[in-house]
C-alpha cells in the first residue's frame, strides 16, 4: 500500500471519531475591559483634539468620524473583538484536531455590518464636502469602518499529526503546546489541571517516545493577555 500525502493523512484525521474530547469556554484576555475603555476614550479624545485645534463646521465634520467611531468602540472591542471563545479539542490514534470561535449571536455581527456602511456613507460624505482633508482625522475610522463590513464570524481549525514522537511543553497555567518530530511550530493547547492526566495517558498511548517540559516564558512579563477558562462544557 503507498504511503498516505499529508492531505489525505488529515482527511483520515477528521474521519477518525475521536477516542478523547473536551470543550471549554475561555476568556481571550482578563484585561479587556479596561482595553475597551482605553480604545475608546483614544478614538473619541482624537476628535476631539481635532475640533479643538479646528473649532468650525469643518473642524466638526472631521471630528465626528474619530468620536463617532470611539463611542463604538468600546462595545465592538468588549463584546465583539475580545468575546468569549469556545475551544473544542479531539485526540484519535492519528493526531489531534481543534476548533475555535467567538461566541457571538448572528445579530450583533449584523449589527456592526450595518454600522459600519454608516460609518463608510459618514467618510464617504465627508471627503465629498469637505475634501480629502477630512481623511487626515478619520483615516483610521474610514478603513476600519470598510474592513467591518464583511465582518462574521469565522471558525479556526488546527491540526498536528502523530508521528511516534511527542512533547508536551506548559508555558503557564492551562496554556501548553504540542511538538511531534516534524511538526516544529507547537499545536496550541488549552487544558485544564482536571484533565491533564487523561489527556497525556491518550498521548502516550498513540507516540512510541513522549516528554513533558515547562518552560516559563511570561516569568519577566509585565503585560500578559492571560486567558481565563470560564467553563469545562465536556
Amino acid at each position: 500500500m503507498e504511503p498516505l500525502d499529508k492531505e489525505q493523512q488529515l482527511e483520515r484525521l477528521y474521519a477518525t471519531p475521536p477516542v478523547y474530547e473536551w470543550e471549554l469556554i475561555v476568556n481571550p484576555m482578563h484585561f479587556r475591559t479596561k482595553f475597551a475603555c482605553l480604545l475608546s476614550l483614544t478614538f473619541t479624545f482624537i476628535g476631539v483634539g481635532i475640533f479643538i485645534l479646528l473649532p468650525s463646521l469643518k473642524g466638526l465634520m472631521i471630528a465626528s468620524s474619530p468620536i463617532i467611531v470611539g463611542s463604538l468602540m468600546y462595545p465592538w472591542s468588549r463584546y465583539l473583538l475580545n468575546a468569549d471563545k469556545r475551544h473544542y479539542y479531539a485526540i484519535n490514534k492519528y493526531g489531534m484536531y481543534s476548533t475555535s470561535e467567538q461566541i457571538i449571536p448572528e445579530i450583533a455581527y449584523t449589527i456592526v455590518r450595518r454600522s459600519a456602511w454608516v460609518g463608510c456613507a459618514i467618510c464617504v460624505f465627508a471627503a465629498i464636502f469637505i475634501g480629502p482633508i477630512a481623511f487626515v482625522g478619520a483615516g483610521g475610522a474610514a478603513l476600519m469602518s470598510f474592513t467591518m463590513t464583511n465582518f462574521r464570524s469565522v471558525p479556526h481549525k488546527s491540526q498536528c499529526l502523530f508521528d511516534g514522537y511527542a512533547k508536551l511543553r506548559n508555558y503557564r497555567e492551562n496554556e501548553y503546546s504540542l511538538y511531534t518530530e516534524y511538526y516544529h511550530y507547537g499545536f496550541d493547547l488549552m487544558i485544564p489541571e482536571s484533565k491533564l492526566m487523561s489527556i497525556i495517558g491518550v498521548i502516550k498511548q498513540y507516540n512510541d517516545t513522549f516528554e513533558e517540559e515547562f518552560v516559563d516564558l511570561y516569568k519577566d512579563s509585565k503585560f500578559q493577555a492571560r486567558p481565563i477558562i470560564l467553563e469545562i462544557v465536556r
